[in-house]
Formats: structure tokens, C-alpha cells, sequence
């Protein structure tokens, strides 16, 4: 009896080390579907693409420089909608919407325009706020008319435009959230990224929240998963960033600071 017991025991110990053995291993495969490599697969060639516009395009990164920008930062911001830009989309899609919007008012606002992806109703916003904050000296005009409507989607269609929107929105960001203590460089990367598409007009609970949902950014083709737009920029950045570091920092000097 006392053999048969020993036995039971030993054989529960064997099964309690083998657990512990398969369990790594169960916890690797249940997390694969959130592995950032699974991001690589997801938007396959969309997301070399992106990249391969970036390093044709110098004039950005020194664009960037220039306005003391960190690139690597920008970019990861606006990575995911480069990787979800669609040159025919762009097209097709646009030209009879930008009409609408120039015609009839901020109602036909909500469509995506070049490679940035960016809003007429976004770049209102980043309009008013950059003079609220005094960012700019150009003479935006506010009025809610055709001309200002017409001048806004012209601006938007120049790259350029787009450009200098980007700085313009990464400097109100700062200003509306100088208050926030980040836990490091890749949290501010998700949540610029985050309140870049879903509103930065938004409080900071209510993106810290967005962020944690999947639904910021639009399925292949081939309809899987969705990915959030921030966990894209944070792979990017990650992964991929350090090809446009500067010396410009991307958290506050003071923080860097008090890190040090």
C-alpha cells in the first residue's frame, strides 16, 4: 500500500513538472496573435512601401530637422496611415468628396486625404489650435465659407501641406498634454499616434482608453485581424525607427532630466 502510494506521488510530481514545462510554451502560442511580427504579416508589402517613401522622401526627415522634430518620432505617428494608403483609393474616392466639402460645408469633412491620411476636419482643428497656442504665423482663415474650405483642401493635397500640418499637430499635442509624465518614448509614440486618428480635441483618459481597443485601423484585404494604429507606430518605432534618429530628443529635456 505503502508502495502504491509513493507511486501516486511521484506520478502527481511528474505531471505538476511537466505543467510547468507546456505552460511557457501554451503562454508563447496564446500571445502570438498580439506578437508585433504578426504586424510584419498583416500589412505584408503596404508596410515596406511605407518605408520605402520615407527614404525616398530625404526631404521630410530634413523638413523635420529643421522645425527641431525628432523624425523617428513623426513618422512612427503617421506610420500607420502610410501603410494604409492606397494611391487609387486616394484618387477615386476624394475628388468628388472634396467637392462636396468645398460646396456644401464641414458635414462632407470626414474624408481621408494623401499619404498622411489626413482630414479636412483634423486639419481644421490643428488650424485653430495652432493659433489658440500662437504656433504659427501663417493667416489661416477661420470663417466657415467656400474660399476658406477650397484653400484648407488645396493645402491638404500638397505633401508639403501635409508636412507642415504633422509639426503643427506634434506642437499643439505638446501643449495640450504638457502635463503628462510618460512612462517612456514608446508611450508617447501610442498616444500621439492614437489621438491623431481617433481626435486630439479628445481628454487624455478617453485616448489612454481608444488605445486599448482594436479598431483604429482599417483590415487588409484579406479581412484578419485588426490592429490598433498605436501598436503599429510602437512596432515601427521600435523596430524600425532608429533609420531616421536625430539628436533631437522626444520626451521633454526635463524629464530626461530627472531619468538621468
Amino acid at each position: 500500500m505503502g508502495a502504491l502510494v509513493r507511486l501516486g506521488y511521484r506520478k502527481c510530481l511528474l505531471s505538476m513538472f511537466a505543467m510547468l514545462l507546456i505552460l511557457p510554451a501554451f503562454n508563447c502560442r496564446a500571445q502570438k496573435s498580439m506578437d508585433p511580427i504578426d504586424i510584419y504579416l498583416e500589412l505584408g508589402n503596404k508596410y515596406f512601401d511605407a518605408m520605402d517613401y520615407l527614404d525616398r522622401n530625404t526631404w521630410i526627415y530634413d523638413t523635420l530637422v529643421r522645425e527641431n522634430i525628432s523624425p523617428e518620432f513623426a513618422y512612427s505617428i503617421v506610420f500607420p496611415n502610410l501603410a494604409n494608403y492606397s494611391g487609387l483609393r486616394d484618387v477615386v474616392e476624394t475628388g468628388g468628396l472634396k467637392t462636396l466639402y468645398v460646396q456644401s460645408g464641414r458635414k462632407y469633412s470626414k474624408y481621408s486625404v494623401g499619404r498622411f491620411q489626413m482630414k479636412p476636419s483634423w486639419a481644421e482643428l490643428v488650424e485653430r489650435n495652432a493659433v489658440r497656442y500662437k504656433l504659427t504665423d501663417y493667416k489661416f482663415k477661420m470663417t466657415n465659407n467656400p474660399k476658406a474650405r477650397s484653400e484648407r483642401a488645396k493645402r491638404l493635397d500638397a505633401t508639403k501641406w501635409q508636412v507642415r500640418y504633422l509639426v503643427l499637430y506634434i506642437r499643439v499635442m505638446d501643449k495640450r498634454f504638457a502635463h503628462i509624465k510618460w512612462k517612456n518614448e514608446v508611450d508617447k509614440v501610442r498616444f500621439y499616434s492614437t489621438a491623431f486618428n481617433v481626435g486630439f480635441n479628445k481628454n487624455e483618459r478617453t485616448i489612454r482608453f481608444m488605445m486599448s481597443r482594436k479598431t483604429l485601423h482599417s483590415t487588409t484585404k484579406y479581412n484578419r485581424a485588426r490592429y490598433r494604429s498605436g501598436d503599429i507606430a510602437a512596432w515601427f518605432f521600435e523596430n524600425d525607427g532608429h533609420r531616421y534618429k536625430s539628436q533631437i530628443p522626444i520626451l521633454p529635456q526635463v524629464e530626461n532630466k530627472e531619468k538621468n
